[in-house]
């Protein structure tokens, strides 16, 4: 009884066809018959034609019942009564093929998945794009893969039976379960899963001190709005948890919304005019693709942390991938209060004292930024009498200048050290403190920092996404102008009663000025009181300004940097540098700096070969963000100041990469 109801399913086509056939013939054989009648000479033409199409016609369909018996011979060979029975009665789409994919067998389920008819003997992968016979079987002989048919969501499994794997007379009978029901749950439960963001007002006091007082409830007032417009935008729920931060939770289905409109919030509120003289701006920190809200919580916060850390106004999206940007339109704002840099000082004097030595380390390649930090805290480890050395490769250092005048002074003779004499000294108790640099593979001995147990960090750059996380003590804080402004405010309460000496101040004030370049660039008021606080120990300005001195050649190659310039999008320029000169980082960072003194520049982009590397530096007037250009290319800095490297590449390839990234930036 099966046996005859799978020949009916499998025959239908071929009932099908005779009845066609019947009613062809009756056709054909009236039309003969009044052509007779008429007595037309083409009657016995046209009768002789119609018995030939039906005697062919005949013999095609018992072909293909021979075919089919002997088919059926063949799955009675395979398959016992039980497996017979399971097949007929199985309550999914199933169907049985050969080796090629040609289906010999298929219940009703499959065709009205598939929603086709005349199926038999077509081939499975016209039906089904994404099934694969030998995927199937390619790991043992069963195996199993997802697909979609229309609306619904299947998990297949194949075996082969009446044969081994891979022999031409073998069969494969793939079995479809069902899981739409199950992805629907589960799509159902990611977009009902919560996301979390932490909103901070970057600078509320700040904002507040210069707008004027009867405007200070106007002014939050507006900005809360906007928020909540925001949030209302995407059906979230915020509270407020502090006078200038909120929680804001959003559904994961929601959250597109917020999305596709790129958080407009940061422009609305950077707009915000109530006679502020600076403009509020927010920091958002979003987590989401947590395995619960627990991590979620957790990705909000390091995502919120690097909001800040690379300056604020932007946004910060943390999932268990990466971290996504947007915005990051403005420069940072400069805190006044000094009391967070009191508290640094406090904490780092208890580290010193707890350790055996102290190895104070910068970046590779130092500069003078890099090196006079390292220098101020040299003296401020000294005067609590602890040992210290600045680990740096003085062959390959910028600020050789320096380094040399530092050498002839007997206290320092002995201060700098290789990386390997570091790894050698290094003990337990040993505390490294790194300086003006915050990315793990950027320091000047990677080992070193691998191995140390107290590392303290003190950095002013925008945060990347790779940081140093091992730190018991960091100070971050990217609206410094220089890493030697924020070591120059520490040593006024680190030090007890040692006054810096003329040589040690104007290594912090050379630090500066690089970095400002000349007190033009991110120079705000804690930048000139540091300052006048080193010009009281004595800097001579003139002094200063002989370590940057450089030497013909570099001069010149100066010179041919910049009268090589190219215009790229109407207001960028792009130069380059094909041989190596000494100093060439600082030649580079130069260059780059008198290209913006062209009329229309708005950015300027050095790029010179040293050795298997290509040396990027970017400068801009704040309208271009060169730190997000050069980020793209593995590098970092500030919206006016970054740089780069890329490996193993020459100069027309890093152009190449450099000017996509400009574009890229542009386009967003």
């Amino acid at each position: 009884m099966k046996t005859e109801k799978v020949g009916a399913r499998v025959f239908f086509n071929s009932k099908r066809r005779y009845i066609r056939l019947s009613v062809y013939a009756v056709i054909l054989f009236a039309l003969g018959l009044v052509l007779a009648a008429n007595k037309r000479p083409e009657a016995i033409f046209e009768i002789a034609l119609t018995v030939g199409i039906i005697a062919f016609e005949v013999f095609h369909v018992q072909k293909s019942q021979k075919e089919f018996l002997k088919y059926t011979q063949h799955l009675d060979f395979c398959l016992n009564d039980n497996s017979r029975g399971s097949l007929l009665n199985y309550p999914a789409p199933l169907i049985i093929t050969d080796m090629d994919g040609k289906i010999n067998w298929y219940n009703d389920w499959f065709r009205l998945a598939v929603d086709e008819e005349d199926i038999y003997g077509r081939d499975v992968h016209q039906l089904i794009h994404d099934i694969s016979i030998n995927k199937l079987l390619e790991n043992d002989d069963k195996a199993h893969i997802k697909l979609t048919i229309g609306e619904n969501h299947y998990e297949i499994w194949g075996n082969v039976v009446g044969g081994r794997k891979g022999q031409s007379d073998s069969l494969v009978v793939i079995y479809f379960i069902d899981k739409t029901e199950e992805v629907r749950i589960a799509k159902l439960r990611e977009d009902e899963f919560i996301i979390e963001s932490i909103v901070i007002i970057d600078n509320y006091d700040e904002v507040l001190k210069e707008t004027p007082d009867t405007n200070h409830g106007a002014l939050i007032g507006e900005i809360e709005q906007k928020v909540n417009a925001w949030v209302a935008l995407g059906n979230g729920v915020m509270r407020k948890y502090e006078r200038d931060k909120f929680f804001v939770f959003f559904s994961n289905k929601e959250f597109e919304k917020i999305l596709a409109n790129k958080f407009s919030v940061l422009d609305e509120v950077r707009n915000i005019n109530h006679e502020n003289k600076i403009p509020a701006t927010l920091s958002i920190g979003v987590g989401k693709s947590g395995v619960d809200i627990a991590e979620n919580d957790k990705f909000a916060r390091l995502a919120i942390d690097m909001a800040l850390g690379r300056g604020g106004d932007q946004v910060v999206i943390r999932d268990n991938a990466n971290f996504t940007f947007f915005g990051a339109k403005t420069r940072e704002v400069e805190k006044r209060t000094k009391v967070k840099a009191r508290v640094v000082a406090h904490a780092l004097r208890e580290l010193v004292d707890h350790s055996s030595k102290v190895l104070i380390m910068g970046h590779a390649g130092s500069d003078m930024d890099s090196m006079g930090a390292s220098i101020g805290l040299f003296k401020a480890v000294k005067s609590r009498n602890k040992d210290a050395y600045i680990v740096v490769d003085t062959e390959k250092s910028n600020a050789k200048m320096l380094i040399q005048e530092f050498k002839t002074i007997a206290r320092y003779e002995d201060a700098f050290i290789s990386g390997e004499h570091a790894l050698n000294i290094y003990e337990n108790d040993t505390l490294v403190i790194v300086v003006d640099v915050h990315r793990p593979g950027m320091v000047e001995c990677p080992e070193l920092l691998q191995h140390a147990k107290n590392v303290v960090l003190i950095d002013h750059h925008r945060r990347s996404e790779d940081f140093i996380e091992n730190a018991v003590l960091t100070y971050h804080e990217p609206y410094a102008s220089s890493t030697c402004e924020m070591i120059t405010e520490i040593l006024q309460y680190l030090q007890d009663n040692e006054r810096l000496t003329k040589q040690e101040a104007e290594a912090l004030y050379a630090g500066i000025f690089m970095d400002t370049k000349g007190f033009t660039f991110k120079a705000g008021v804690r930048t000139f009181e540091a300052a006048s606080y080193l010009r009281r120990m004595g800097v001579d300005t003139v002094n200063v300004r002989r370590l940057f001195k450089t030497d013909i050649d570099c001069y010149v190659a100066k010179a041919e940097i910049i009268s090589s310039a190219v215009v790229y999008r109407d207001n960028i320029a792009l130069s380059y540098l094909y041989e190596e000169c000494p100093n060439m980082a600082v030649t580079v960072a130069q260059a780059a700096d008198e290209l913006l003194d062209i009329s229309g520049i708005e950015a300027s982009f050095v790029l010179a070969k040293q050795g298997n590397r290509v040396l990027i530096s970017g400068r801009s007037l704040e309208k271009v963000n060169v730190q997000v250009i050069l980020e793209k290319l593995g590098g970092g800095g500030h919206i006016t100041i970054a740089g780069a490297q890329i490996e193993d590449a020459d100069i027309e390839r890093a152009d190449e990469l450099l000017k996509e990234a400009i574009d890229e930036f542009f386009s967003e």
